[in-house]
């Protein structure tokens, strides 16, 4: 069976595009579980003015069997003939003794039944699935029109529907459905009449590209042929790439240009400019920037200059508007714009920008001196770090915060580090995280100043909204620690931070708001070495270098024999707190030499721990197994007589006490 579906719709926005190829392919999968369809395949199309559907099915569909238990198999026989308890089974479930067969439980055996599930016709049930899934798909925002009696994400203007090139007796949004669609709404606005094997070709035809991804890779191509004739590169944006791909159904490139004296903006602005408000593609030759750019048109004229030379209208416009306010932003230098900060609100409660300032001076300061950075560019880099935002430049491109703020520190005078740091507060943002000594300080300080007065002032996230970022922030804290291979203890930080604020804050929330975001950065790792080694969580990156340890050692021990001799020694200890051992007490062998190579272990851990060689000293636990397991087969841990208990408890402890300094074992899994 083959279906073809379509929804035509006016302009669907690009927002709510993005999520639509894999919701419905969510849905499709639930809808052929839920039904016991086979689906040999699927190709899903997606243009500005329609959302369709191409499938191959089983025309009938797997009927799921039924198994059906009956009683233990020890009252089916009695000396060997079957009893009344096994042929009642039999009878009221119409089955014969052929199909009969027996299964071992932890109860012990059982008298099954499997009956063979009923096929269906997938016709009707996949006439259904295509309906609720449309009527199922989550949007943002919808939309009424007729006499308000219809509510979708735009009005429906046709519905195609076809199984087996025959027209379905359906309707959705009080449109029946038909064999046909439309083209280009400019270019070639007529029905069409499809069927299943030519709705891509026909479509083509008539000036539409309706495969997505096909769209993409046209436009990626236009685009790289066009970078390779100036032997330049394409400024690749995936995101504009995608949202370009969603407002055209027929891509034609058009290639314009720009006067040469716009090149003298930094670049970020030019490309900005044109991405943000034009949706056009740079190019780059040899490090600089073309005064070229490429746009997407969805129409193609016979005078293709008249557009061009409007797109290029349009942008000359924007260009001459940012050179107007840079050279007006460089009359002043940076810090003139700091003072003004105490006019713009950070949070109603948490002050002014220049508040926040204030406290980032601080604390980036208090940071720099525990990482044994340059304090003194580390608390001017945070007394500039906001200035930037009082900028006409940012004030009409806020997008460019950081940037500019970077551009005209460079252009004030100021350290090139610090300028630096200037734009990686805002880092990290795809794969770049800051670098710079100051860049680092000034981006932990930022978030941490962020997540501290967002848990303070009750601005945490619920559900899939963060207004503030507050999931950002510890994501990005983690990951400049991590990949910059830095120790700085978390506790001390938050402290500072709230002495800065002036508050009560919660530190256990906030700890706990980390270790969550640590689990989701590495949730490649079994979440039971995450859980062992978060257990203690006051320095991240000491934490992540435990994980790989503990995860490194987990995967060296396949017959779990390792993990199995430690993990003996948690189970029995469990909460017990004392560690004070006294020899004379010992009634056995075992003892003194559990003893003896526990004092080795204390005093080989020194320097491991220093130097950060985890999983050396886990293996150097773990070449010790022998003698752990010596102990337990021997020695009777829980003796009556309390005293020698408690020392063996102590004993055990102490040797946990090791093994703690990398990983708690009670979360291990065995």
């Amino acid at each position: 069976m083959n279906l073809l579906f379509e929804l035509f719709l006016e302009e669907l926005p690009t927002s709510e595009m993005e999520h639509l190829e894999e919701e419905i392919g969510s849905l499709l999968e639930k809808t052929a579980s839920e039904n016991h369809i086979n689906i040999k395949s699927s190709s899903f199309y997606l243009t500005p003015r329609r959302i369709a559907l191409k499938l191959e099915l089983d025309d009938k569909t797997k009927g799921e069997d039924i198994r059906i238990i009956g009683p233990p198999k020890a009252v089916c026989f009695k000396e060997g003939k079957p009893t009344k308890a096994l042929e009642g089974f039999l009878k009221k479930n119409n089955a014969t003794r052929n199909e009969l067969t027996f299964e071992k439980t932890k109860k012990g055996e059982y008298a099954v039944i499997v009956k063979k599930g009923e096929e269906l016709d997938t016709k009707p049930l996949i006439i259904d699935g295509v309906r609720e899934i449309f009527l199922n798909i989550h949007f943002y925002k919808k939309m009424r029109w007729g006499d308000g009696e219809f509510e979708y994400v735009r009005p429906v203007h046709n519905v195609l529907f076809l199984i087996n090139n025959e027209v379905v007796d359906f309707q959705f949004m009080g449109k029946k459905a038909t064999n046909y669609t439309f083209g280009h709404r400019f270019m070639s606005p007529q029905k069409i009449e499809v069927n299943f094997s030519n709705y891509e070709d026909k479509l083509k035809d008539n000036f539409v590209f309706v495969d997505h991804n096909k769209r993409k890779q046209l436009i990626l191509n236009e685009l790289k042929r066009e970078a390779e004739k100036e032997r330049a590169s394409l400024v690749y944006d995936d995101e504009l790439l995608n949202e370009v791909v969603n407002l055209v159904e027929y891509p034609v490139l058009v290639v314009g240009q720009f006067e040469e004296r716009f090149l003298k903006l930094p670049k970020e602005v030019l490309i900005t400019s044109m991405k943000d408000h034009q949706r056009y593609f740079a190019f780059m030759k040899d490090g600089k920037l073309l005064n070229r750019f490429g746009a997407i048109s969805n129409i193609k004229t016979d005078n293709m200059e008249i557009i061009k030379n409007g797109y290029e209208r349009v942008l000359r416009a924007r260009f001459s508007d940012a050179e107007f306010f840079f050279e007006e932003d460089k009359k002043h230098k940076l810090e003139d714009f700091v003072k003004k900060l105490d006019e713009m609100m950070f949070h109603e409660r948490l002050g002014t920008q220049l508040e926040r300032t204030n406290r980032l001076v601080e604390l980036s300061g208090f940071i720099a001196e525990l990482f044994g950075f340059d304090e003194e560019k580390a608390r001017r880099a945070a007394y500039l770090s906001k200035a930037d935002l009082l900028t006409q430049m940012v004030y009409e491109f806020p997008e460019l915060q950081g940037v500019m703020g970077r551009e005209y520190a460079l252009l004030s005078g100021e350290d090139r580090e610090v300028a630096e740091a200037i734009y990686e507060q805002y880092l990290p943002k795809d794969e770049e995280i800051p670098k710079t000594p100051s860049g680092i300080t000034l981006s932990i300080a930022d978030k941490i100043d962020i997540l501290v007065g967002g848990f303070y002032a009750g601005l945490k996230p619920t559900g899939a909204k963060d207004p503030y970022g507050l999931r950002r922030a510890a994501l990005g804290v983690i990951k400049t620690v991590v990949e910059n291979k830095l120790s700085i203890n978390l506790i001390e930080v938050l402290k500072r931070s709230r002495e800065l604020y002036r508050v009560d804050v919660d530190f256990s929330e906030i700890l706990e708001f980390f270790k969550t975001r640590f689990r989701n950065m590495f949730d490649t790792f079994d979440h039971d070495v995450i859980e062992a080694s978060i257990y203690k969580f006051d320095d991240i990156y000491d934490a992540y270098l435990r994980l790989i340890a503990l995860d490194k050692f987990v995967k060296n021990d396949p017959s779990k024999e390792k993990r199995f001799a430690i993990k003996r020694v948690f189970n029995i200890v469990k909460d017990f707190k004392e560690t004070d051992v006294d020899e004379s007490m010992f009634r056995q062998d075992e003892e003194r030499e559990l003893f003896s190579i526990i004092k080795g272990l204390e005093d080989e851990q020194e320097k491991l721990i220093k130097d950060k060689k985890y999983y050396e000293l886990l293996e150097s636990v773990a070449d010790k197994r022998g003698v752990i397991n010596r102990f337990f087969d021997k020695v009777m841990v829980m003796d009556k007589d309390e005293r020698i208990r408690k020392n063996r408890l102590s004993l055990l402890n102490r040797l946990r006490g090791v093994v703690l300094n990398i990983a708690d074992f009670k979360y291990l899994e065995i």
